[in-house]
Formats: structure tokens, C-alpha cells, sequence
């Protein structure tokens, strides 16, 4: 009975030190493929690399100049103005362009001028005989304002809604014509004269009638800067005298204002940025600058650069010789300048490593690490747009082109990983 003990403990304690001894093979042959597996692998990370052009965009706030003559009636105090002419349009020299009464009404005045823009839409799809077009971006634009005026409202910020109506209305009669809804221009815009009539009359006595001096484009407000921020200011004003001008309080002359009549076609926004933005932006000739109030683009010249001195500082001046319809001349308002287009392979800053002084990237060739110089031609962050060679260094192949080429296009850049060198063996698993 011991014998028996004796000999199945003997046999167990093989047993186990077999299996204990396979658990440690075991665990010896994971550890070392653990290890083998991650230097094949090093965490890498791939991409193509694809040519993609980004614009670099500089924000400003733009300051409106122009040549502006404002409108005052020194005869009378107040009053409601309607103007005979929507905003910006052209008035010739003894045209009538607004005309006064003695009760004060902006809920009218207001209504007056949405009249008048839905009125100079009519004639205009009148006069082009437009055809049935699609109503898609309309509709987004209709539902966008909309949701916008929910928003105000919701946030108790009623003035900013109502603002927005006038835009909201002419963007639904918009619709209506191009969906075809409305045919019958001559009926609508009769419709909309007797009820401006119809507001004028509750506007009182009708006090004077307003004629231009001379041609020009009529606006009905005026901010009480035009003088400050003069056009005629636009080819010698400094760095210093600019600024003085952005603190300025505004300046309103004797009498009544009717608005302003602006005489040139010619209009400029003077921006102020970083002197390092705007070198970049003095070597152009043009530039496309969105205006956010009014969510348009405009292609608008290079005119000048005024460089603070000394500074950091600068101010560039922008020429437009177009006044597009609707336009809000708001006269500081943000924009957004599209200065320069870059084209290149754009990869992580992460990625970019120097070998033997000469920035680059490991690419994949085959199952092989090889590096690749890179030419970086714009930073955003943490991203780079880089290129191959550039053309202004030439065709002729250098030594350090034999030893450290350039990248090209569709080349497989390592975005990450350790322990990384050329001729490194990738596994072809990964």
C-alpha cells in the first residue's frame, strides 16, 4: 500500500513537472514573438502619399473706406425717410432718391425698404424673362435663415430676428420666381406699390422731396464715419494714423440725414494682421476675401501694404470695383482672406524626421524602411504640406539626391513607429 503511495506521487510529480516545463516553453516562445512581432510591426502607421491642395486663410477685421457724401437737411429735425432707390443703387444727377415724412416710424421705414427690394427682384426677373431653375440652394438658405430667427427668438434676442426678415422675405418671393409660382410680374409688383403707398400715407405729411446733386450710388444710412475712413486716405495714410482712425468717435453734421451718396465705384477694406501674414499676402496681386455678414466672396486687388515701424504689425489695404446687390457695408466687419494655395503631401508634423540634416519621412519600399527627404512648404498646426524637389533647385542630380532622396507621389509614408531606419525589414504581415 505504500509502494502503490509512492509510485502514483512519483507519477504525478512527472506529470507536472512536464506540463509546468511546456508552460514555460509556452510562455518562453509567446514572450520572444511578442517581441519579434512588435520590431517587425513598431506600431506603424501608413499613408499614401496623394497630392491635396489647402488655401491658407488669415482672419481679419475689415475697415470699409469710401468716397461717401453724406446727406443732411438742415431745414428739417426729423422725420421718416423712404427711399426712392434701394441701397446701392445708381441714382443720376437730379434723381429723386428719398422722400421725407413728418411721423418717425423704423417698423415702417423698415417695411418700406423690403418693398423696394422685392420690388427691383420683380423687374429684374421681369426684364430677364428668367425660366423655371432649381430651388435647392434657395431652400437651404430660406430654412437656414429661418432656424436662425427660432434660435434669436429663443435667446430673447428679438432685434437680431427681425433683422433677419427682410432677407428671409425676398429669399421666399425669390422662390416663388424661379420655381414658376409667380408668372405674373406686372400683378405682384402693382400689388406691392399700392401697399407702399399705402404706408406712405400713414407716415403724415409729406415734408420734401430728395434729388441727388450729382451721379452716384444711394445708400440710406450713414454711420457718421465717412470722413474718417475717407478713400481719399487709401494712398497715404501710415500705420500710426490708421489706428488713430479705428478709435475715433463718429461725426455727424448739422440737420437731418437722408443717408449718403458714394461717387466712385471704387471701394477699399483696410485690414490690420501680423506683419508675417502680411508678406505673404504683398507678393499677390489678388485675393478672394469672404465677408461674413453678408456670406459673400469677393476677388479683391492687393492695393497696399502698410508696414509698422518698428512692429510686428502691419495693415493691408484691398480694392474692390464691384458693389454687389445686398452687400452689408457694415463698416467693421470680420472677414476671412484666402491668401495662397498650397499643393503637396500632407502628413502629420509627427511624421517628419531629420536624417544626416535634411528633413524627411520613412517610407515603406516593399518590406524595407527607406528615407526620403521632404521640401515643407506650409505648417498649420500639427500638419505640414510638403513636396518632392522643388522646381527652382533644378533637374541636375546632386550627391545628397543619390544619398537621401525626395519623396514622391504615391510613396508609403510612416506615420509612426520606433526604432526606425533604413533598410530596416518590415514584416509583410503588417
Amino acid at each position: 500500500m505504500r509502494k502503490s503511495v509512492l509510485l502514483d506521487k512519483r507519477y504525478l510529480g512527472n506529470v507536472g513537472l512536464r506540463v509546468l516545463t511546456a508552460a514555460l516553453a509556452f510562455g518562453a516562445v509567446a514572450y520572444v514573438g511578442y517581441h519579434l512581432f512588435g520590431g517587425f510591426t513598431s506600431g506603424l502607421e501608413l499613408l499614401d502619399a496623394v497630392p491635396t491642395t489647402v488655401t491658407r486663410t488669415i482672419s481679419a477685421d475689415a475697415y470699409i473706406m469710401r468716397d461717401e457724401e453724406p446727406l443732411y437737411l438742415t431745414s428739417l429735425s426729423g422725420g421718416s425717410v423712404a427711399p426712392a432707390v434701394s441701397d446701392g443703387g445708381r441714382a443720376a444727377m437730379g434723381a429723386k432718391i428719398a422722400e421725407v415724412y413728418s411721423d418717425a416710424s423704423a417698423e415702417v421705414e423698415k417695411r418700406l425698404a423690403e418693398i423696394d427690394e422685392q420690388i427691383t427682384l420683380l423687374e429684374k426677373n421681369s426684364a430677364e424673362g428668367r425660366s423655371v431653375k432649381s430651388t435647392a440652394g434657395l431652400d437651404a438658405e430660406i430654412y437656414e435663415t429661418f432656424f436662425s430667427m427660432r434660435s434669436d427668438c429663443a435667446a430673447g434676442e428679438y432685434d437680431e430676428a427681425l433683422g433677419l426678415r427682410t432677407s428671409l422675405l425676398v429669399d421666399i418671393k425669390k422662390r416663388a420666381i424661379l420655381s414658376g409660382e409667380i408668372t405674373d410680374y406686372s400683378s405682384q409688383i402693382r400689388l406691392l406699390e399700392q401697399e407702399k403707398s399705402q404706408l406712405k400715407s400713414s407716415l403724415g405729411a409729406h415734408l420734401q422731396t430728395v434729388h441727388a446733386s450729382s451721379t452716384g450710388y444711394y445708400f440710406s444710412e450713414y454711420d457718421g464715419y465717412g470722413d474718417v475712413f475717407s478713400s481719399d486716405k487709401v494712398d497715404t495714410v501710415t500705420y500710426d494714423e490708421f489706428m488713430d482712425m479705428t478709435r475715433a468717435d463718429p461725426s455727424f453734421g448739422s440737420g437731418f440725414a437722408v443717408g449718403m451718396m458714394v461717387h466712385d465705384f471704387n471701394w477699399y477694406i483696410a485690414c490690420p494682421m501680423k506683419k508675417s501674414d502680411a508678406g505673404i499676402i504683398a507678393d499677390l496681386y489678388k485675393c478672394t476675401v469672404t465677408f461674413e455678414y453678408s456670406d459673400i466672396s469677393l476677388d479683391m486687388d492687393v492695393y497696399r501694404v502698410i508696414a509698422q515701424t518698428p512692429g510686428d504689425n502691419a495693415v493691408v489695404i484691398f480694392r474692390c470695383q464691384k458693389m454687389p446687390a445686398g452687400f452689408d457695408y457694415t463698416r467693421m466687419q470680420p472677414v476671412q482672406i484666402s491668401a495662397v494655395e498650397y499643393t503637396g503631401f500632407e502628413i502629420p508634423l509627427s511624421a517628419v524626421r531629420v536624417v544626416g540634416g535634411f528633413e524627411g519621412v520613412y517610407v515603406l519600399d516593399e518590406v524595407t524602411l527607406d528615407f526620403r527627404r521632404i521640401n515643407i512648404v506650409y505648417q498649420n498646426g500639427n500638419t505640414v504640406i510638403c513636396t518632392g524637389k522643388p522646381e527652382e533647385w533644378g533637374e541636375d542630380v546632386t550627391s545628397d539626391d543619390i544619398v537621401f532622396p525626395w519623396i514622391g507621389q504615391n510613396d508609403v509614408i510612416v506615420l509612426s513607429g520606433t526604432d526606425l531606419y533604413s533598410g530596416k525589414v518590415i514584416s509583410q504581415n503588417d
